[in-house]
């Protein structure tokens, strides 16, 4: 065995000049952990910082309407009848689309109109009612109302994929010609 290990450090230190400066080392009486290569624990793969469902969410958006497109688009130099023309052909319906065909939302204020006069009752919970201006007292609250609101009811998405979980919400694309 000594002598096969012999051999095959003669000729790594002939070919290789950083294992040769390395033996050279122990044979003057270093460490003989110099020689080998530090161990390192496998590295686990990096966690998403985005949970996969926004991933999703904004990869059908960007897939059926090019919404993600739209909004990082510098839009100082168009006017309002090019953009209109843009999210009323494409986005609206296509953003549209998607959300009707893997998401349930309705209106969370559903049977008020939006700019009339509400009450806000006691015990209302804030995470389905913002109240904003002067907000003073204590419920019930009289305000009008602005937006209805939205909550989702069900959502029925794709499978999630090993692209969803890298964190692509669009691959780019080359057109091959």
């Amino acid at each position: 065995m000594s002598i096969g290990v012999a051999f095959k450090a003669f000729f790594k230190a002939l070919f290789n000049r950083d294992f040769s400066q390395k033996v050279a080392e122990l044979l003057k009486g270093s460490a003989p952990e110099k020689l080998l290569p530090e161990k390192t624990e496998p590295q686990p793969a990096p966690e998403l910082a985005v949970p996969p469902g926004a991933v999703q969410i904004l990869g059908l958006l960007q897939r059926e309407g090019r919404l993600i497109d739209f909004l990082q688009e510098d839009l100082g130099q168009a006017s309002d009848a090019q953009i209109g023309a843009v999210v009323k052909s494409t986005i609206y319906s296509g953003c549209r689309q998607a959300l009707k065909q893997y998401l349930t939302l309705e209106p969370i204020m559903a049977d008020d109109e939006e700019g009339s006069e509400v009450t806000v009752p006691e015990g209302f919970d804030p995470e389905n009612i913002r109240l904003v201006g002067q907000v003073q007292g204590d419920p019930p609250f009289k305000g009008i109302l602005r937006h209805k609101g939205w909550r989702i009811t069900k959502a029925q998405l794709p499978a999630i994929t090993k692209q969803i979980e890298t964190g692509v919400i669009c691959p780019a694309e080359v057109e091959l010609p």
